[in-house]
């Protein structure tokens, strides 16, 4: 049973509900700051100005100096900005670029295309036994040829937490290497905030973090060019053409606003959530294999079912309004398994099995109650 009949939502990694704030103040920017922010009249400079502001708060909020903001249509035209506007922009350089092989598929398949279509070298790191990209896998990758580093700061399937300030230390002794991180499961939920100013290209979106999907931004370090993907009319500083959205960009600063100042006690609430779950799936080792860090991100717990399909659960959960995914919503439904837990060393079984379920502070203890007495309910009845 589940609460009232209610959803319970489990799936907030590929997206969260929005906040009723940031839903209002997307709604009164729209209605009262409609004019083209390009424009030269009175109505187009009042939003060319809050449109500058909300950049200068969105800097401010993740301390970075030196950076500018550039707003896109979400995380995966970010990342594909990031790389492949500085692999063009740079080639010159070098043609050897880094990832590890657990990005997301907006990463992946951008540095595949670039290995395939355009004769980039790339090299794709593993994981640690602690599930992590380590500094010393970096550095061993780099070359004199080597102009581009690109890793995610919290894996969306199994919530690792590279470090990224550590790596960022390291790349800053290699100038023309530019180092691009893919923070979208990190902003606002993690233990300690990550210090991205070392950072030269970061990504961030905001249905991460109960904003409006359909919008993200690009924290680009001032010193770094990038070659255009879009021609226009020349709006972010060039980088992006097309019309601004301010209204979204204002509710995106409202929804890190929100989530960087509440950090802290949510990730506690979060962390005794996933600790239950943990507990209980360690009791149970006959029947479900742990797919997660030595040290974890409790908003991320991925398992595997060890004697049923994976998807067969999903659906039964589904079916009693209790809401998780198999993999990363952004593959789920053209590629068999988990390439990521399949890069941990697993085998094709616990890959093809994954369950994830993703928190939020929204989530309570009782709904993860009904869930784990329901997936045992479950798991007992397939056959």
């Amino acid at each position: 049973m589940t609460i009232d009949n209610k959803i319970i939502y489990f799936d907030n990694a590929s997206t969260t509900r929005i906040d009723s704030r940031i839903l209002a103040t997307y709604n009164k920017v729209h209605l009262e700051y409609f004019a083209n922010p390009s424009s030269i009249h009175k109505e187009g400079q009042k939003s060319i100005y809050l449109l500058n502001r909300t950049r200068e708060e969105l800097l401010r909020l993740l301390n970075l100096k030196e950076y500018e903001v550039i707003y896109l249509s979400g995380a995966t035209e970010a990342n594909n900005l990031a790389i492949k506007g500085a692999a063009f922009r740079y080639k010159n350089r070098g043609n050897h670029i880094i990832t590890s092989i657990y990005e997301h598929p907006s990463v992946l398949e951008a540095f595949r295309q670039l290995e395939k279509d355009f004769g980039y070298k790339v090299t794709y790191l593993y994981p640690n036994k602690e599930e992590i990209i380590t500094v010393e896998e970096v550095e061993k990758a780099l070359t004199d040829k080597t102009i581009l580093v690109s890793l995610m700061a919290v894996n969306n399937e199994i919530g690792a937490v590279n470090p990224i300030y550590e790596i960022s230390n390291l790349l800053e002794k290699y100038p023309k290497v530019v180092f691009h991180v893919d923070a979208c499961q990190a902003i606002g939920k993690v233990e300690k905030e990550i210090n991205y100013s070392k950072v030269d290209l970061l990504t961030i979106t905001g249905h991460k973090v109960h904003g409006l999907v359909g919008f993200g931004a690009l924290m680009k370090k001032k010193k770094i060019d990038l070659l255009p993907l879009n021609s226009g009319g020349g709006q972010e500083n060039g980088y992006r053409s097309g019309t601004e959205d301010l209204a979204n960009a204002t509710a995106l600063v409202e929804a890190i606003k929100i989530a960087i100042n509440s950090e802290r006690d949510n990730f506690l609430h979060v962390k005794e959530l996933a600790n239950r779950l943990v507990d209980y799936l360690r009791s149970r080792e006959d029947l479900y294999e742990l797919n997660i860090p030595t040290i974890y991100n409790p908003y991320i717990i991925n398992f595997s079912t060890k004697t049923r399909k994976g998807s067969v659960v999903v659906e039964a959960l589904s079916n009693n309004n209790i809401m998780v995914s198999s993999t990363s919503a952004c593959h789920s439904s053209k590629e068999k398994g988990s390439y990521v837990v399949k890069s941990l060393g697993k085998d094709d079984k616990i890959a093809n099995n994954t369950i994830r379920v993703s928190l939020d502070y929204t989530n309570t203890m009782e709904e993860m109650e009904i869930f784990i007495s329901t997936l045992e309910r479950i798991i007992g009845e397939i056959r």
